[in-house]
Parts: C-alpha cells; sequence; structure tokens
C-alpha cells in the first residue's frame, strides 16, 4: 500500500514539474530542479526502512527526433509496477549526441548505474526557444531579465522572456498519451532506441 501511494505521489510530482514548466520560462530550470530534490527526498525517506537496496541492470539508449540525434531531452522512465522496489520515476538528460544512462538512488549516499527490472512507461520531453529564436539567444535574455528584477527593476514587454514551447509531440511527451515502452531485463544488455517522428 505505501508503495501504491509513493508510486502515485511521483505522477503527482511530474505534473507539478509539468505546470511548472510551461508556467513561465524562468521557472523551467529551477522546476526541474525541484522536481529532483523532490523525487529523491521521497526515495530517502521511503528507503530508509530497508536495510539493502535492490539489484539493478545497466540500462542506456539514444534519441532521435526526425532522423537526427536529439541532445538536452528529458527521459523519464516511470515504473508501471506498483509493487516493484523502484518507485516513482527515473530521470536523464541526453548528451550531444542524443545518448543517455539512467541512474537509481536508494537513500540519501546509495546510487546505482541503471534501473530495476521492471516495464517503464517512457516520456520524452525537449523545451525550446520559440520561433528562430536560439537557445544562446533565450538563454541571453533571460540573463538581463534575472539582472534588471534583482535590482528592483520592472520588465517592459520587451524584456520579458518569450515562453519555452515543447518541441515533442504530445504522443511523446504527454505522460498520459505516450506510448513509449521500456521492459528493462535481468542479465542481459538493455539498451533502447527511441526515434520520435
Amino acid at each position: 500500500m505505501k508503495t501504491i501511494i509513493v508510486y502515485r505521489f511521483h505522477f503527482f510530482l511530474l505534473a507539478i514539474q509539468w505546470y511548472l514548466i510551461m508556467a513561465s520560462p524562468k521557472t523551467c530550470r529551477f522546476s526541474l530542479y525541484l522536481f529532483a530534490f523532490l523525487s529523491l527526498s521521497l526515495t530517502v525517506g521511503c528507503s530508509s526502512n530497508s536495510p539493502d537496496t535492490p539489484e539493478t541492470v545497466p540500462v542506456a539508449g539514444s534519441v532521435s527526433f526526425q532522423g537526427k540525434p536529439l541532445p538536452g531531452a528529458s527521459v523519464i522512465f516511470m515504473n508501471r509496477d506498483a509493487t516493484s522496489p523502484q518507485t516513482g520515476t527515473l530521470n536523464s538528460i541526453t548528451d550531444d549526441s542524443g545518448k543517455f544512462e539512467l541512474k537509481s538512488y536508494f537513500g540519501a549516499r546509495t546510487v546505482k548505474n541503471g534501473a530495476v527490472p521492471g516495464t517503464y512507461k517512457v516520456t520524452i520531453l525537449k523545451m525550446v526557444p520559440p520561433g528562430e529564436m536560439t537557445e544562446n539567444e533565450y538563454e541571453a535574455k533571460v540573463a538581463e531579465a534575472d539582472r534588471i528584477v534583482s535590482g528592483g527593476g520592472i520588465l517592459t514587454a520587451d524584456q520579458t522572456p518569450p515562453e519555452l514551447q515543447q518541441l515533442i509531440p504530445r504522443k511523446y511527451s504527454d505522460a498520459s498519451l505516450s506510448q513509449l515502452e521500456a521492459k528493462v531485463m535481468p542479465n542481459q544488455e538493455n539498451e533502447f532506441q527511441f526515434d520520435l517522428k
């Protein structure tokens, strides 16, 4: 019963993360840190009663979008088995070549590569600036807005960073719609390729 509550609560945290990302571009980075902190804190509280951590197996993979490697994307694995010792979600960020590796957190100091074997629903997100604005231009605009606000100023419409947009179609980025799945198996290589159209 306790595991089921934890599992559902992680879905709640994921919903909060998505809301914060969509609410304001300035909260995008903060929301990712907040989500990671809350997930880790919850894991700490739930693993304290278990002296041993479950065995994990290495999990890696790659993400491409429209035929090209997708860097800087959030790859989220959500365990479908509420009775599994691996509760909640696992989150990784793709590197410049679109590759990722998963890590599992058990308690405050225990980190293991990979994941507990089981079936996972997968969602993939990538927030980008709107239109033709580059990421460097967007980051510069956010930095300037932060400087103005921290100095007590008020942002004009032109100085306000635009809202980030979700690059990935909802059929991959929305947890309620995604059909992406990963079956992590024991005693074998677990490498997943997600080719998003």
